[in-house]
């Protein structure tokens, strides 16, 4: 974080780990000797956690469906989380436009390394697409950031550090014998 002197007005990086779990501490300038009052940043829960090595990766982009979004009828669309704090989750996609991210979102993931709206997940029928929303870390498919794709059954990708897989699976048919 960024402290700045109120008597010299110069700026200084500090490390909030310095603060030892307390909320707030006084600093002295090293150039004018004013102090500086320290308060530890806001909850974690507030603030995307930067993956530097995943930063400056260029996305990739690649051609998409487009058209109108809607559920496929023969289907069920899910998403289940491979690895992460949410690993073991299964969330049901019930509509064709869903957001990921920490909050503000159709998806909450509890990973300090999603932005709050990290990626969305577009149903075009038969057709799955996912787009990074501008995310702080990325969206990433075999770690190739992306900025969006078409997603097979199956696909596995990353958003923070948490990866998710998409299925789909076929809805069963009703037995038309057992309603008669």
């Amino acid at each position: 974080m960024i402290v700045a002197c109120g008597g010299c007005n110069k700026r200084y990086r500090f490390d909030p780990a310095k603060l030892a779990g307390r909320s707030e501490a006084t600093l002295r300038c090293p150039g004018c000797g004013t102090s500086i009052p320290v308060s530890a940043p806001p909850d974690p829960g507030d603030q995307t956690t930067r993956i530097d090595a995943d930063a400056n990766q260029i996305p990739t982009r690649a051609k998409v469906p487009g058209g109108d979004l809607s559920l496929p009828a023969a289907y069920k669309v899910s998403l289940a989380v491979l690895q992460g704090k949410d690993s073991g989750r299964i969330v049901s996609i019930d509509k064709p436009l869903v957001v990921l991210g920490r909050s503000e979102c159709d998806v909450i993931l509890d990973d300090s390394e999603i932005s709050r709206q990290h990626a969305s997940i577009e149903v075009h029928g038969s057709k799955v697409v996912l787009k990074d929303l501008g995310s702080t870390n990325g969206t990433f498919i075999n770690d190739q950031k992306i900025a969006q794709t078409e997603l097979e059954n199956r696909a596995e990708f990353r958003i923070g550090g948490t990866v998710l897989m998409l299925i789909l699976a076929p809805v069963a048919e009703p037995d038309l014998q057992e309603m008669a």
